[in-house]
C-alpha cells in the first residue's frame, strides 16, 4: 500500500479494542442485499456511492473530513462500488483513512489512491472496476449528493461514459433503501432522543441571566457528550430572542453566538441527540422567568397536535391522509390562520453537513400527497406557530409513538 499522505502513526487493523463498529456484520450485509434488490428492480448494474451517509449505512465507514470544500487540487474522489450480481463491495479512498476504515467499517476490500489529484485517482477507479469486470451496463451515481463537487462528478460521469457505460441518477432509489429502520436502528434513535432531553434538562438547570448562548451551549454539549452523545450533523439553532406584543421575535436558523440571556426572553434550542450517527430531534422553547399566559396558551394549542398524531395517524397512511388529519386539528384550535408551519422530515443516520432526511411532508403541500408513511419510518414533526416544538415520531402499524419521555410544552426556567 502506498504511503502517500499516510500519517506516521502505527495501527493494527486486527486489534478488536481499536474497533468501533456500530452494528454486527449481518446487519450491514442485509442492507447491501436490500440495496441490490433495488438495483435489480431499476436495472442498475453498478453503483459508485459517494454520499458519506450512505457509505456509513452500507459498511460503517465514518470520518471527520470529507473534503466538501477542499482545495481544487485535492478533491474528494473516494467512493464505494457495489454491483447487482455479486456479494462483494470495493471501497476506494486515500491511504490516510486506512486507520478509520479499520476502526469503523466492515469493508474488507479497500483500495487506496496513490495521488491526491483527481485524474489519476479516477483512472485508478476505472482500471480496478474494469479488472473486476464491474465496469459495464448502467452505472448509478447520486447526482443530488454534494460529494463529489460538480467538476469531479462530471469527470467521473465522463470516465464511465467513455468506458461504454450509461450513467443514471439513483438519488431517489438509494435514499428509498434507507427509509425503513431496523430494530437496532430504532434503539439507537430512542437513545439519541433521551440524550437530547438531557440537553434540555441542562438548560433548565444551568441557564442564568448574563450567560451567553455559547456559554450555555457548551454546557449542554458537555452534558450530552457525557452520556455518549456524539456531535450532531449540523449546528443546531440555539438562540435567545425577545418576546414582544404576544409573539416571539423570528430567529431563522441562527447559530449560537455572543448574545446574553435576559429575563423575559425565549431560548429556542433545536437539539439532536446522536448515537452511532443516528439522530433524535427534540426542540423546546425555554422561557426565562414567568411566561405570559397567552404564550402558555399558544404552546398548549400547538402541542395538542402530537396527541392527535399519536391516536389518529399510523404507518400505511399517505401524506394526503395525514395532512387532512393535521389540518383539521389546526383549524379546530385556531392556529391554521396564524403565521407558522407544521411539517416533518425523515430522520436517521446522518453525517455533516445535514441531518434532514429525504422524506419531507408539509400540511400545505398540494403535491407529493400519495407518498406513504412506511412501517418503522422515523420522522420528526415541527409545530411552529410562534412556538418552538419538535418531536421525533416512530410510525407503527396501529399508531405513531412519540419517542421523547416528556410532554411537548413551553419550558419554564427559574431565574
Amino acid at each position: 500500500m502506498t504511503k502517500t499522505g499516510l500519517t506516521t502513526g502505527i495501527f493494527d487493523p486486527s486489534d478488536s479494542d481499536f474497533q468501533e463498529i456500530s452494528f454486527g456484520e449481518q446487519e450491514y450485509l442485509n442492507r447491501q442485499r436490500e440495496l441490490r434488490k433495488l438495483m435489480v428492480r431499476d436495472d442498475i448494474d453498478l453503483l459508485y456511492i459517494t454520499n458519506p451517509d450512505l457509505i456509513c449505512y452500507l459498511h460503517g465507514f465514518r470520518a471527520g473530513w470529507y473534503k466538501g470544500n477542499a482545495p481544487m487540487r485535492y478533491p474528494q474522489t473516494y467512493g464505494t462500488a457495489i454491483v447487482a450480481d455479486s456479494e462483494e463491495i470495493i471501497h476506494f479512498d486515500n491511504p490516510t483513512e486506512a486507520p478509520v476504515l479499520a476502526r469503523t467499517s466492515v469493508s474488507t476490500d479497500n483500495r487506496y489512491f496513490s495521488s491526491r489529484e483527481a485524474e489519476p485517482n479516477i483512472r485508478f477507479v476505472m482500471d480496478e472496476l474494469k479488472r473486476e469486470t464491474w465496469l459495464r451496463g448502467r452505472i448509478g451515481i447520486e447526482m443530488s449528493c454534494y460529494l463529489p463537487n460538480r467538476l469531479i462528478s462530471e469527470k467521473f460521469e465522463q470516465a464511465f461514459t467513455q468506458a461504454g457505460c450509461a450513467v443514471v441518477d439513483v438519488s431517489a432509489m438509494v435514499r428509498e433503501g434507507r427509509r425503513i429502520k431496523s430494530p437496532a436502528e430504532i434503539a439507537y434513535i430512542e437513545e439519541a432522543v433521551r440524550i437530547a432531553e438531557i440537553g434540555h434538562a441542562t438548560i433548565r438547570e444551568l441557564a442564568r441571566i448574563g450567560m451567553t448562548e455559547l456559554e450555555l451551549f457548551g454546557e449542554v454539549i458537555r452534558a450530552m457528550a457525557a452520556q455518549g452523545g456524539e456531535l450532531a450533523a449540523l449546528i443546531p439553532i440555539f438562540t435567545v430572542s425577545p418576546y414582544r406584543d404576544g409573539r416571539m421575535v423570528a430567529i431563522g436558523h441562527t447559530l449560537p453566538g455572543h448574545r446574553t440571556i435576559q429575563a423575559d426572553t425565549i431560548l429556542t434550542a433545536d437539539l439532536c441527540g446522536v448515537v452511532h450517527r443516528y439522530h433524535g430531534n427534540v426542540m423546546r422553547g425555554h422561557y426565562m422567568g414567568e411566561p405570559p399566559t397567552e404564550l402558555q396558551e399558544r404552546y398548549r394549542r400547538a402541542s395538542g397536535v402530537y396527541g392527535v398524531i399519536e391516536s389518529q395517524c399510523r404507518a400505511g397512511m399517505t401524506v394526503g391522509e395525514v395532512n387532512k388529519v393535521l389540518r383539521h386539528y389546526y383549524e379546530s384550535c385556531g392556529l391554521s390562520s396564524e403565521p407558522g408551519w407544521a411539517l416533518g422530515y425523515e430522520l436517521g443516520l446522518s453525517l455533516p453537513p445535514d441531518w434532514v432526511g429525504e422524506f419531507y411532508f408539509n400540511i400545505d403541500d398540494d403535491q407529493y400527497l400519495d407518498r406513504e408513511f412506511k412501517l418503522n419510518m422515523i420522522t420528526n414533526f415541527e409545530s411552529l406557530f410562534n412556538t418552538s416544538l419538535i418531536e421525533t415520531l416512530h410510525w407503527r402499524a396501529n399508531d405513531v409513538r412519540l419517542l421523547s419521555r416528556t410532554q411537548p410544552a413551553l419550558s419554564v426556567v427559574s431565574i
